[in-house]
């Protein structure tokens, strides 16, 4: 994804703000990034940490110096990243960066950089660690943190950073973009929900190893809204016992299914309201379950509930035999 591109045309004031102060010296040594999930809140923390280490910024990262290229390789030392997507920080994470950042920096600008993406996935120990290594900085080490949302993060953690906040871009727009790097019209809809842009949809469909997950979940999701609309109660916990949750083996994929499970009923919830839905490639199957599924309010509830559980130690199989048993109940 061309993240200075992306900044320039959808996040004009971040761009200037951030073109500024990398001009002037004037950096912060604490970013709070916030947007709402799908925004590349992740991509941009990067693409502005790798602008302070720029060869040749123009005005921000070049992305051809060889500074640029080993960060993009992973392979700059002074650069450290927590992903807080993949599960939850712990403590000894946070030590290990400030057990690494009270020594001398590797390379020769003698700049670190530690990136912190999704701050609320944090334990509380790890909270109160960063907490204390961002009250006192030291002159040459920088920190990005990311969240989806603000009120989830200490306010003394807000309060240390500068806060830049991504808009996020009309999801119309999103999709149109997907499908124009040639994204069929049902991946574009679906993954507009997980990616505020049109070519990182791009990106991570041509990436075998992560959409490879969200191909095992859509399938299951398919299965399971076909037996809904045809089939009875009977019918659908079978479908769920023989077919999904033998599909969904890992929590990545249950993550997915899950979540592309609230998209369908956020879109069967605005039929109700008459509103305009974004899933327009199954608009025929989400107008018969708008009219044949009981307390599509309350099913979207449990949805979102289960959403919040994934990253703890559940059993996949329990978890999908209770929300599909609370979605068809009658």
């Amino acid at each position: 994804m061309q993240i200075g591109k992306y900044l320039q045309e959808n996040q004009p004031i971040i761009y200037q703000t951030f073109t500024n102060s990398l001009k002037n010296k004037t950096l912060s040594h604490a970013y709070l990034l916030v947007g709402n999930p799908g925004t590349p809140t992740f991509e941009v923390a990067s693409f502005l940490a790798k602008s302070i280490l720029c060869d040749e910024p123009n005005p921000l990262a070049c992305n051809n110096c060889i500074t640029c290229l080993r960060i993009d390789s992973d392979n700059y030392p002074d650069i450290i990243k927590l992903d807080g997507s993949k599960g939850t920080i712990k403590k000894e994470d946070v030590l290990n960066i400030e057990s690494r950042f009270e020594k001398t920096a590797f390379e020769s600008k003698g700049i670190m950089i530690y990136i912190i993406n999704i701050v609320e996935n944090m334990t509380l120990e790890a909270v109160n660690s960063i907490l204390k290594f961002i009250e006192e900085p030291e002159s040459e080490i920088y920190a990005f943190l990311t969240t989806n949302n603000i009120n989830n993060v200490l306010p003394t953690i807000v309060s240390r950073c500068q806060v830049l906040t991504l808009k996020s871009v009309d999801r119309n727009k999103v999709i149109e973009e997907a499908i124009n790097f040639e994204i069929d019209k049902e991946d574009a809809e679906l993954l507009s929900y997980f990616y505020n842009d049109g070519e990182l949809i791009y990106d991570f469909i041509n990436n075998e190893e992560e959409s490879d997950n969200y191909f095992e979940a859509k399938s299951a999701l398919k299965g399971l809204l076909d037996w809904m609309e045809n089939g009875n109660y009977r019918d659908v916990i079978y479908y769920n016992q023989k077919e999904i949750i033998p599909l969904i083996k890992s929590k990545e994929e249950l993550r997915f299914f899950v979540d592309l499970l609230s998209e369908v009923f956020e879109d069967i919830l605005n039929i109700k309201s008459n509103r305009q839905i974004h899933l327009t490639s199954y608009d025929t199957i989400l107008q018969n379950l708008a009219n044949k599924l009981p307390h599509i309010e309350d099913s979207l509830i449990e949805i979102l509930k289960a959403r919040n559980v994934v990253n703890l130690n559940v059993n996949i199989s329990l978890l999908l035999d209770h929300l599909i048993i609370k979605i068809i109940k009658e």
